[in-house]
């Protein structure tokens, strides 16, 4: 039995070190309804074209995420600022997601809202 039990104080300190999670957008093609991910990047100065601007008016902590169990699939997370993430955290994303109004020329949807939670 004591072989499992773990220190309060040391899963108090795991728990501090993990991302909570958050909302954000992703591009609409690379979006896979409750995939797995770990985030690869630390935050990156760079955000898609419009961010930031009408219904985007929000600063977003860019990351490249790479996706479980497919090793050359990478995809953008745009997390909201204020959503925790850490760098080496394993997230799942959400099952729902909702398309943003802002489209492109052709009438398509380039972007997805959604949420993650660690894994």
């Amino acid at each position: 039995m004591q072989e499992n039990s773990i220190s309060s104080e040391s899963s108090d300190t795991a728990l501090q070190d993990v991302g909570a999670g958050g909302e954000g957008y992703m591009f609409n093609n690379q979006f896979q309804p409750d995939a797995q991910f770990v985030v690869v990047t630390p935050a990156l100065d760079w955000a898609p074209e419009g961010a930031g601007e009408g219904q985007f008016g929000t600063a977003f902590n860019t990351r490249i995420v790479q996706y479980v169990g497919a090793a050359n699939q990478f995809a953008f997370l745009f997390p909201y600022e204020d959503a925790e993430v850490s760098e080496g955290q394993r997230y799942t994303l959400g099952g729902d997601w909702a398309d943003i109004e802002d489209q492109a020329d052709d009438g398509t949807v380039n972007f997805v809202n959604v949420t993650f939670n660690p894994a």
